[in-house]
């Protein structure tokens, strides 16, 4: 189990300390106490659990590896679930994230490595000023960052949308927009479907039971963080509207395309059309001045009808019309 205890001491020095039950009883007003547990064992999290005091229920849902976002009220605590989603090598894996709320304390509970509280970690330097804060406010903090992950997967989505814009308004292009397109819908998709449930935990959090624990103070910090979740969900909904956009352009230049492609074939078929009617009915009525081939003439003219058809569908293919 990767533990990392963080003590952030208005009166003192922030430090990285070692988590016991010596730290927690000691632990004040004065204090700020950061637990993160990453990569845990089960009994490591029970034992963890005692150490703080949690119930058994808490500890069971700690447990449990994937669940809808919730916030539970434990009287002396409170234990928030989210989920994050990170991008691993061009695919979007989701991470669960636990947060146990208690006077002065704040733990972080997760299996995999999370990037948003790796991100908030490297911004703290040492000395700040964080133990002046209460646990309510550090846990708005990296609520912040959460959200802010978010907004950073839009940030990734529009750009790609931008491409493939910029390639479907080439006259020719060799990409398969229409998978690129298919393949950022279900990415776009994927992120709706994880943050929007997100709503009702952030709305939750600015009800009179959580702000009696968490303190009048911080009521005003949940509620812009709550208008900061429905702006990220709004910038989902409009990368959808891009992509949307994207495709009706992508079918508009593919329409073009296709039209010059039918010009190109209905003049060529305009032009040798008539020719080959008038041939076929010259063939019939006027005496050839040329010796007859007889069967060679006969192999000749299919290997030459052949090689015209090659030609056809090589001109066709350098062209993109196939």
């Amino acid at each position: 189990m990767a533990v990392h205890t963080y003590l952030y001491d208005a009166a003192g020095i922030d430090r990285k300390v070692v988590l016991g039950a010596d730290l927690v009883a000691q632990i004040h007003d004065k204090h700020l106490l950061w637990i993160d547990i990453g990569e845990f064992e089960d009994a490591e999290i029970q034992q963890t659990g005692q150490l703080l005091n949690l119930t058994r229920d808490s500890i069971y849902s700690l447990l449990q590896k994937e669940h809808r976002p919730r916030l539970d009220n434990y009287g002396r605590y409170f234990q928030l679930n989210i989920n994050a989603l990170q991008d691993d090598n061009g695919r979007y894996r989701k991470i669960e994230v636990d947060f146990i709320l208690m006077p002065n304390i704040v733990v972080t509970v997760h299996r995999k490595p999370v990037k948003f509280l790796e991100d908030f970690d490297k911004r703290i330097k040492s000395d700040s000023a964080l133990g002046e804060l209460d646990a309510a406010s550090f846990l708005a903090g990296l609520l912040e960052w959460h959200v802010t992950g978010y907004f950073r997967l839009v940030e990734e989505l529009e750009t790609h949308i931008d491409r493939i814009d910029a390639h479907a308004l080439r006259p020719r292009h060799r990409r398969d927009l229409l998978t690129d397109m298919a393949r950022l819908r279900q990415r776009v998709a994927l992120v709706r479907r994880v943050l929007s449930p997100h709503r009702e935990v952030y709305a939750a959090m600015g009800r009179p039971d959580f702000l009696t624990t968490a303190g009048r103070e911080s009521s005003a910090q949940f509620v812009a963080l709550g208008d900061r979740l429905e702006r990220a969900i709004e910038a989902v909904e409009n990368a959808r509207e891009l992509l949307l956009g994207s495709f009706d352009m992508f079918t508009t230049q593919t329409t073009l395309r296709t039209s010059e492609v039918i010009k190109v074939l209905t003049l060529v078929s305009f032009i040798w059309f008539p020719a080959s009617v008038i041939v076929s009915i010259t063939a019939m009525l006027l005496q050839p001045p040329v010796h007859p081939m007889g069967a060679p003439g006969f192999w000749i003219m299919i290997a030459v009808i052949a090689l015209i058809g090659m030609a056809t569908l090589g001109f066709a293919r350098m062209r993109h019309w196939i």
